[in-house]
Formats: C-alpha cells, sequence, structure tokens
C-alpha cells in the first residue's frame, strides 16, 4: 500500500520511445538464480527461499544491541530476510529526548544503526530491502515545496461578450494553493455555459463547439481579449506543488511527497537517502537487495507534470489543452478511501469519460517513466533492484509490473482478480519474482493464526507469487503503558482508529510456531522460483485500477475473515464499482470453470496483446512466452490497436473464446465515433475467425476447455482447487495445488505419455512420494496443499524418496472422547462436554493456553491396526501428550495424529494443550478499564473462536 511517483523534462526522443511497454529486462544477478527443480533441495531449501517480514521501527528509536539480536532472531526462525521501514505511529507519550531520538530517521545516528543491521545481516546471509523513505509516499526533509507533485488547477469567472475586455485573471482560492506558492499558468480557456450538465448537481455544462484556447491574450496577469456575444466562462489552468506530506515520516519535519512526474526531483531522493553521506553503498547487492517503493495512493485534485501536455499529444493524438475543463474534479487523484467523490467540476458531454481515460493512461506513463524507469535504472546501476507495488494510480497495472525489478502485490487487495495484476505482469514481462505484502488486512488486528498465515500465503502462491514478505514484525520495544505484547504500530490504545493484520514477532502468541510455518513457506517458494511460470489462457484485463473490485463467491479470505472462526466483519460502506460488478458477473464464473477444470490463466493487458504474434504451432507469443488461447469476457471497451491486433492473430489461426457482452467501442477521445466503428468491426470479424467462438452460457465452456491441451489434466472437474503452475528447461512440470475448502478432498489427474515419472511433494513435512502410474491420486486435507513434480527426464533417487502417509481416511471409529476435565490460567473444570469458549463467561475472555485432559480404555492393542487421535475443531493449535509422552503437535488442519506408538491396551490418558488467540483476552482487558487495550473498547463482537470444540475421536485402520 502507498507509494511514490516521478520527473520533468523529457526529450521528445523519450517521448517518442514509449518506454513503458518495453521494459529492460532486470539485470542478471544472484538475486534471480536460473534453474530447474532439484528434488534433493527440496526438504531444506536454502535458507534464501525462506520469507521475508517487513521490519517496523519505532522511527530511530532504536539500539544497535537490540537490532542485532532481532537480526539473529530472524536468521534463526528461518526469515531470508527483511525490510527495513522506520516510522512513527501509535507510540505513547514521551519525554522530549525519546522524541527526538523517534524522529532521528535520516541522520548519522540513523544511518549508522542501519549499517549495523546490514553488517550483522551479512553475516547471517540475511537479504535486506529498504524503503525509499519514512513512512509513506516517499519524501526526505532535504527536499523543498517545489520539488513535490504538481497539481493541476482552476480559477474561473463569469464575463459577457460582445466587445474587447481587459481585467485580471481570476486568482486560485486558497484551498487550491496549500503551499502558497507562485502558481504557474497552463492555459486560459473560454467557452459558453451550456444549457443543461451530463455531470450531475455542481457541474457547470459548457458548449464544446464554442470553446478557444486564448492563453496567449495574458499578459503579466492580465487578459485582452475581444469576446463574442453571449455569456462566457473564463477557465484559467495552473500548476501549483499539490504540497502532499508523507503520513508517519519520523522526522520533526519533512519535505514533500516527491514529485513522481518529474526525474530530477526523484533522483534529487535518492541520492539524498542513499548517497554517499550514508555509508550504506559498501552493502549494495550485499546485503542489501533492493529500493522498496509502497503502492501509489496519494492525495491531490489532479497530478499534473511541465511535460504532461507535449507528451499527451504526442501520445494520444490530439491536442488535450481545449479539454482540460472535463478533467477537473476535487479529490480525483486522491487514494480511495480519502476520495470525496465529487461531481466534475464542468462537462461537455457524456463522452467525457474519454478524456479522462486518456489524461488517466497519460499521468501513468509519466509515472512508468520518470518515476519507474529512474528508479530501476537508478538502483540496478549499484548492484540494487527496485521493488514495488504498482498499483493505486489509474494507470496501465500490468505495464507496470514489467518496469519494476521485482513487482508485488498485497494481500489486501482481496479478490485474485486483484492479486493477480502483478503476478500476470511479472509473467508477461519476465520478473522472476513476484512478492507479496502477505497476511495484512483491515480491522483483523490479532487475528492471525498459524492457519490463517497458512490461508494467506496458500492463496498467494495460487496465484503465482513466489516470495512472501509477512506484514510484519515490530522492533521489540515494550514500555509500561503497553501490555507485554510491546508495540505494534497498527493496533494501539494511542491510535485507536487504526487496526491492521498482522503482529508476527515476538510479541504474538503464535511466534513460537513461526519457524514451522516459515518452512513451510520456503519449500514452496523454492519450488515456485524454478523453471519458468506458465498458463495456458490469457483473459483481457479491462481496468486501470484495483478499486472496488467485488468478491468471487468461490473465493475465501478475501478480507482476512473466516465465518466460523472470526466474529462478524465491521459494517462498511460498500465501495464496489458497479461497473466492476457487472463485468465480474461475467468472468467470474468462466474462470471458476476455468480453474475446476484445471486450466491456468493470466491477465493480459492491451501493450502487451499489441506485441503479440503466433508461433509456427498457432500459440500466442508474448516476450518469449507463450499461451493456447485468448479470452475477451463481458467487456465492451477494447483499445482500437488491440482489438485490430486480435483480428489479425485471429486471421493467422488464434485460438480466441468470447463471451458476455462484446467489445463494440474504444475508451480514447481522439476520433470515437469512427474508431468505436472500426473496433466493433475489427472484432466481430476475428470472431469468424476458423478458431473462435462466441459462448452464450457457461456450459459450453466445458467443451471449450477439452479442446485445450492438458499435458497435465483433472480427471474430473474439483472446484475446490486453485493452482500455480511452473515449466522446467526439459518441459518438465511442477503445479502447486491448493484445497481451498475446509473439508478433505480427492483429486486425480491423468498425466501425458511424455512424463517418466510423477511425485507428490509435501511442503509441510518435506516428504516426496513417487506415483507409479499415469492417473495419480491424492488426498488434499482441508484448507491443504501439494505439489505435483511430473519429470520428463529424471526420476528422483530413492534415496530422498519417501512411504505414502497413512491417513485416517476409511478409518473406524473406536471411542468418542465427550468427557474431559479443563484447566486454564485462571479456570478450571472437571468432566466437561467441549465447547467453544466464546459461549462460556468464564472463558470468553481467556486467551491462555488451555489444558484439556481425559481417558480412554482400548481393550485390546491390535499389532496390526493404526491408531489416530482426530481433534475435530481446534481452536488454534494443539500440542498432544499420550500416556505422558509428546505425541505430536498440530498448528493447523487436519488435527489429526497417529499416535499407535504410545497406546498401551487398557486405559490411556489424553492430554491436549490448546493455544487460543490473544485477541480475545485483550478485549476482555479493555472490557474491564485497562487503558493499555483501549483499542479493543466495545469489541466483545469480535470474538473469535477458542478452545477444543472437537468433537475428539479416536480411530483405528
Amino acid at each position: 500500500m502507498k507509494a511514490i511517483l516521478a520527473s520533468i523534462c523529457l526529450s521528445l526522443a523519450s517521448l517518442l520511445v514509449g518506454a513503458q511497454n518495453k521494459p529492460a529486462p532486470p539485470k542478471t544477478s544472484a538475486w534471480f538464480p536460473r534453474y530447474d527443480f532439484n528434488p534433493g533441495l527440496f526438504q531444506k531449501p536454502a535458507p534464501s527461499f525462506g520469507p521475508m517480514a517487513r521490519w517496523w521501527w519505532p522511527g530511530n528509536y532504536v539500539t544497535k544491541d537490540e537490532l542485532k539480536r532481532e537480526i539473529n532472531l530472524f536468521a534463526d526462525h528461518g526469515f531470508a530476510g527483511v525490510e527495513v521501514q522506520p516510522l512513527a505511529i501509535s507510540l505513547p507519550p514521551l519525554p522530549e529526548a525519546e522524541k527526538a531520538k523517534v524522529t532521528s530517521w535520516d541522520t548519522p545516528d540513523y544511518y549508522a544503526n542501519l549499517r549495523t543491521v546490514l553488517e550483522e545481516a551479512r553475516r547471517r546471509n540475511l537479504i535486506v530491502d529498504v524503503t525509499n523513505g519514512s513512512g509513506w509516499p516517499p519524501s526526505a526533509p532535504i527536499l523543498q515545496p517545489e520539488d513535490g507533485f504538481l497539481s493541476l488547477e482552476f480559477s474561473d469567472t463569469t464575463v459577457t461578450g460582445g466587445n474587447a475586455l481587459s481585467f485580471p485573471l481570476p486568482q486560485l482560492v486558497s484551498s487550491k494553493n496549500r503551499t502558497r506558492s507562485v502558481p504557474q499558468l497552463q492555459a486560459v480557456i473560454i467557452a459558453k455555459t451550456g444549457p443543461k450538465t451530463t455531470g450531475g448537481e455542481g457541474t457547470i455544462a459548457l458548449e464544446s463547439a464554442s470553446t478557444k484556447v486564448i492563453t496567449s491574450s495574458s499578459r503579466n496577469g492580465i487578459l485582452t481579449y475581444s469576446f463574442p456575444e453571449g455569456a462566457w466562462r473564463v477557465i484559467a489552468f495552473w500548476a501549483v506543488p499539490s504540497g502532499e506530506q508523507p503520513s508517519l515520516a519520523a522526522t520533526p519535519k519533512s519535505g514533500p511527497v516527491v514529485d513522481h512526474l518529474n526525474t530530477q526531483k526523484v533522483l534529487k531522493l535518492y541520492n539524498h537517502l542513499f548517497g554517499e553521506r550514508t555509508g550504506l553503498a559498501p552493502y549494495f547487492g550485499n546485503p542489501m537487495r533492493a529500493v522498496f517503493s509502497d503502492s501509489y495512493e496519494f492525495k491531490a485534485n489532479r497530478h499534473y507534470s511541465l511535460d504532461l501536455l507535449e507528451w499527451f499529444k504526442t501520445k494520444r493524438g490530439y491536442d488535450l489543452t481545449p479539454y482540460l475543463p472535463a478533467n477537473m474534479q476535487k479529490g480525483y487523484n486522491y487514494v480511495a478511501f480519502m476520495r470525496p467523490n465529487a461531481k466534475p467540476d464542468f462537462s461537455f458531454s457524456d463522452q467525457d469519460w474519454r478524456l479522462r481515460y486518456d489524461y488517466d493512461i497519460t499521468v501513468g506513463e509519466l509515472v512508468g517513466e520518470h518515476f519507474f524507469n529512474t528508479s530501476r535504472t537508478w538502483a540496478e546501476q549499484r548492484g540494487l533492484l527496485f521493488r514495488t507495488q504498482g498499483y493505486g494510480l489509474h494507470m496501465d497495472m500490468i505495464a507496470m509490473a514489467g518496469l519494476a525489478s521485482i513487482p508485488e502485490t498485497e494481500s489486501m487487495l482481496g479478490p485474485e482478480a486483484d492479486l493477480k495484476i502483478m503476478t500476470s505482469g511479472a509473467l508477461l514481462y519476465n520478473r522472476p519474482i513476484v512478492t507479496a505484502e502477505s497476511a495484512v488486512f483491515n480491522g483483523r488486528a490479532y487475528t492471525t493464526t498459524p492457519q490463517k498465515i497458512k490461508l494467506a500465503v496458500d492463496k498467494l502462491f495460487a496465484v503465482g507469487v513466489n516470495q512472501i514478505i509477512y506484514h510484519g514484525v515490530p522492533y521489540r520495544y515494550k514500555p509500561e503503558t503497553l501490555g507485554p505484547e510491546g508495540w505494534y504500530p497498527f493496533a494501539s490504545p494511542f491510535l485507536g482508529s487504526i487496526n491492521f493484520s498482522a503482529n508476527l514477532g515476538e510479541g504474538n502468541v503464535f511466534w513460537k510456531d513461526q519457524k514451522a510455518i516459515n518452512e513451510y513457506v520456503s519449500r514452496i517458494q523454492y519450488a515456485l522460483r524454478s523453471g519458468k511460470p506458465r498458463a495456458d489462457v490469457l483473459l483481457y484485463f479491462p481496468f486501470l485500477d484495483v478499486e472496488g473490485m467485488p468478491d468471487n463467491p468461490e473465493e475465501i479470505l478475501t478480507k482476512g475473515h473466516l465465518k466460523e472462526v472470526d466474529g462478524p466483519l465491521p459494517k462498511t460502506k460498500d465501495d464496489t464499482s458497479p461497473a466492476k460488478a457487472a463485468w465480474a458477473k461475467g468472468v467470474y464464473p468462466l474462470i471458476n470453470q476455468l480453474e475446476a477444470g484445471g486450466i491456468s490463466w493470466a491477465w493480459v493487458n492491451d501493450a502487451s496483446l499489441q506485441e503479440a504474434s503466433l508461433t509456427k504451432e498457432g500459440r500466442i507469443s508474448i516476450r518469449g512466452n507463450t499461451f493456447q488461447a485468448l479470452i475477451v469476457a463481458n467487456d465492451s471497451i477494447i483499445g482500437l490497436k488491440t482489438a485490430e491486433k486480435i483480428n489479425d492473430l485471429a486471421k493467422k489461426g488464434m485460438r480466441m473464446l468470447a463471451s458476455g457482452v462484446l467489445p463494440t467501442k474504444q475508451p480514447s477521445f481522439l476520433n470515437w465515433q469512427e474508431n468505436d466503428k472500426k473496433t466493433a468491426q475489427s472484432f466481430a470479424v476475428a470472431l469468424k475467425a476458423k478458431n473462435s467462438r462466441f459462448i452464450q452460457h457457461e456450459g459450453e465452456l466445458a467443451s471449450w476447455i477439452n479442446g485445450l491441451a492438458q499435458p497435465v489434466r483433472f480427471q474430473s472437474q474439483f472446484s475446490f482447487t486453485r493452482k500455480a503452475e511452473r515449466e522446467m528447461v526439459d518441459g518438465s512440470r511442477l503445479e502447486f495445488i491448493w484445497n481451498k475448502s475446509n473439508e478433505w478432498q480427492t483429486i486425480s489427474m491423468i498425466l501425458a505419455t511424455n512424463y517418466v515419472g510423477s511425485y507428490w511433494l509435501n511442503p509441510e513435512t518435506g516428504a516426496i512420494i513417487p506415483n507409479t502410474n499415469s492417473t495419480i491420486t491424492y488426498r488434499l486435507a482441508p484448507y491443504g496443499s501439494v505439489i505435483l513434480y511430473a519429470t520428463t527426464k529424471k526420476t528422483v533417487p530413492a534415496a530422498v524418496l519417501a512411504a505414502p502417509p497413512l491417513l485416517a481416511a476409511g478409518a473406524r471409529e473406536v471411542s468418542q472422547l465427550d468427557d474431559w476435565d479443563i484447566q486454564t490460567d485462571s479456570v478450571s473444570i472437571k468432566s466437561s462436554s467441549l465447547f467453544d469458549w466464546r459461549t462460556r463467561d468464564a472463558f470468553q475472555f481467556l486467551s491462555g493456553d488451555g489444558v484439556y485432559k481425559t481417558s480412554f480404555t482400548l481393550e485390546n492393542k491390535k499389532s496390526t491396526t493404526h491408531y489416530f487421535l482426530d481433534l475435530g475443531k481446534v481452536y488454534f493449535t494443539a500440542e498432544v501428550k499420550v500416556n505422558g509422552e509428546a505425541a505430536g503437535k498440530r498448528i493447523y488442519a487436519p488435527y489429526q495424529l497417529d499416535i499407535t506408538p504410545y497406546l498401551q491396551a487398557g486405559t490411556n490418558q489424553i492430554e491436549v494443550r490448546v493455544t487460543p488467540t490473544q485477541l480475545n483476552g485483550f478485549i476482555g482487558k479493555a472490557k474491564q478499564g485497562d487503558k493499555r487495550y483501549s483499542e479493543f473498547k466495545n469489541k466483545t463482537d469480535q470474538l473469535m473462536a477458542a478452545g477444543l470444540v472437537g468433537p475428539v475421536r479416536i480411530l483405528e485402520k
């Protein structure tokens, strides 16, 4: 979330290059090792394949000893590295000397602390990424008001024509010039006021045909012009510093957010934050990997640069100046959650949306040129990388992924339609690593359990992410005014209005399980960085932003919420975009059917389709990646050049599927009526091609799917799955398969004859299990995952293979354990049935471990039989002892253990230690008036499930 932009002064040559559509490949370096999967490395991959964590510092209120201790803690717990983010938020009242320490970011002391981290990280072989500022979006104290964003603002007045007039230009109101800078006049426009408006109440209608640009008639602030008869609106347009300041910057006085549309300003920022004075250069490339820039969320009425009009004319093919009024709207470029959604200030016609589209993509291109390209070039020239979340503004987000060294998505985007934008860009533009800001959700502080972490990362892996960066781990700061869990920036009594997950550091009760979770993540990331990503088909993506995307009803965890576990989601305003909702209604069922049929897919943007060609086999080729088909679904708008390219490819034999609403227009204002007709005609002709097909019903999709080549084919429709695929140089295949349901599921697949062997890889244990024929089956646990490895050349050595796991499926129930003694830190009960702690007054606000004890009698222990303990529902981890011996621990589903070695004939004692979340205890303390937890006051509706709920059974097989 949050971010940056850039620059000014373009040559006409750079305008014509259009670098956004043709980004250079990332610099080859140790950060992008190219390798094929090696089964011998799966069980214990190199530490560099572990997850990373966003590491929040309370500004510079840190000590070198503690920083070194925490770096070693990360290394010892299976982390591959950290992203350093100093910020000033949620801190208690402090004495002036301590406040000064917090706000001493960007001082020699801060850089000395950062060098201490880099030195220790190098010793422990950890990666370190560093954000391009403190807080967000990026800024630094060295920046002056003129280094910040420019906003295009207007002032206006009405005059009566019929004679020559001379008068001062209308001046900007103070609310449009917060920095009190001298505005730079960009244009003066006059237009007659129209009889009605298409923009809504408060929008001034203008007659487009009457518009005149009279900028040259202004001298020294005086406008002199002979106005024709009638009432004329005089509108002056000014470039003004937006005055936007960063949030949470740990500095006494920050400069403005850097102008992302001005290369020189961006370079000024980087050369200051990472220049010679910092002493960081010796660590570039080892261990410092990347400069990170958060998502592009700003506060401006209308972003502008002094080269925008020239760039626009070159790229869009017409002069924007006469149409500037249609782009005036209060808060248009504000981040979505702060956007006032005001009416446009002016309107020409119901085609104004095209003018705004043209302006939006122009701003996006300028950000791509001045900020993305500048950042990546600056970093890669120094042995670093540029990692960023390429969304937040209206822009071609898929192309933006290609402009990063490492593109990043985030859990909080929610539905896979949004999550897959960055991973699709990485595929199309050949970016080997895709990171994700992981396990972060609004309103979900302290609801993050090992099970929820696993669900969050599995969801990300299934869309193509291959590097997890947890959000996050706070520096260990424990003032008396906070509870023993210490400082956590996103849930605090000192800022009760903010609530985001997840505190995954030492203050989290599940920290003791983090290493096991990280080992699971590490194995998957090793697999998902081998070979190259692949997709069977491409789906055309028609939007320029992620805001307002509806949830797919077949997805889970889009908001970090599990219905049976969490309290209800807080009521919020429905911000779903009507356009996206209408589109998704036709697209989501198609996506779900593709997934259920085992067909992998990726989004594709206009720029990539316009570069596409066909292989001699008739496959779509984009920058060396090939795909079997293109799908255009339920979208009436597509770029003219894209429609023409689709027509050309279809004539040459491209396989295409269309469904729902078909494209009948293109989005640009230039010659829109003529170009709409060309677009509709091109697509209509493409649909008549031999390998094109239009379907009207979901049922028709199955036969089309069956016509696709599937060397790894689902034997049936499996609606519980999501998956990601990788292909090795020799054609071997890896498939990460996720069961998104909370039930046991069986998947069966048929492999092509070119595979000489196949194996199931268990990412939880590292076990590699061989298959014996080309029809293969696997039993997936609730919310479980597995990796299929199908090899064309080499079989896996027997030494690294494991026997198939013995599962409890089909086992017979021997006993149901219903009578338990339950002990917590403050309550004990005897001979009780099992229950969710939320349902009992004495238990609902507890957060300490619960110890459950019972016994059962096994009349005869059979030597040829295995016995399982099935715990049923557990909230959230369970450590089991049988007859006093440790029998195992489960930190997520399935909550089953083979307890055969620990049982005896006769009476057996069972003890289960269950760890719930801390949240319920925090809510209880807030209810009792503990000010350290005031942020959880009146949150009893948010109590989470807790305890051992069962049913608990002994099974034999």
